[in-house]
């Protein structure tokens, strides 16, 4: 048992850490149709705002940088100075500072090479409700999934580009419908809020 000053430390510790906790991670709730299949509109995905960044409590002070973003994270961002997105969304990093990123018919290039894809078989997402836009095809992209329909999208194709020291390259896992570097172009790591460490799969599902 305890010793009374330990215990006291013991709960002043946890209180601290309750108290912390909720500035750290956030919960948001799913509401367009870019991160199909991954998360399917109407789920809910867990933010840990400090795995990049940590910053005073309840405040945006950074104390110091955590870690960098890394390719196939699944991030929560927020671009103050364009008017189409008004609140935090969530992308897929693909393209890390430094490095020349292109698209050719929905296939990733990242310094002249593709990304390593391998097809699925599509009936293995019949739990996807028809009202969610999957495309045609199904596949894994460097360990996580991506749908497209081939010719559908006019954004299926991005002129290469090379991404500054500090630029991310941020792609929706539904190549079809997406807004996202393929159209506002590159992003910094300073309009990153942090990375989705879970989904709840809260959403609508095919039984």
């Amino acid at each position: 048992m305890l010793a009374p000053a330990k215990r006291y430390v013991a709960l002043l510790l946890l209180g601290v850490g309750l108290s912390v906790v909720p500035a750290y991670l956030h919960a948001y709730r799913i509401g367009g149709a870019s991160g199909i299949p991954t998360v399917l509109v109407g789920d809910t995905i867990i933010v840990n705002n400090a795995a990049y960044s940590v910053r005073l409590p309840y405040a945006t002070t950074r104390i110091f940088r955590a870690s960098t973003p890394k390719r196939g994270d699944l991030v929560c961002l927020q671009i103050l100075d364009n008017p189409r997105l008004k609140g935090p969304f969530f992308k897929r990093v693909v393209g890390l500072p430094g490095e020349e990123v292109e698209v050719r018919e929905n296939r990733v290039l990242i310094n002249g090479r593709a990304l390593p894809v391998k097809r699925l078989n599509a009936a293995d997402f019949a739990w996807a409700p028809r009202t969610h836009p999957m495309g045609s095809i199904v596949e894994d992209e460097d360990g996580h999934w991506i749908t497209y329909t081939p010719g559908r999208s006019p954004q299926r194709n991005h002129t290469a580009i090379r991404l500054a020291s500090d630029q991310y390259f941020l792609l929706g896992d539904n190549r079809d419908d997406s807004y996202d570097s393929r159209e506002f172009g590159p992003v910094s790591v300073d309009c990153f809020l942090g990375k989705v460490i879970s989904v709840l799969k809260t959403g609508e599902r095919v039984k």
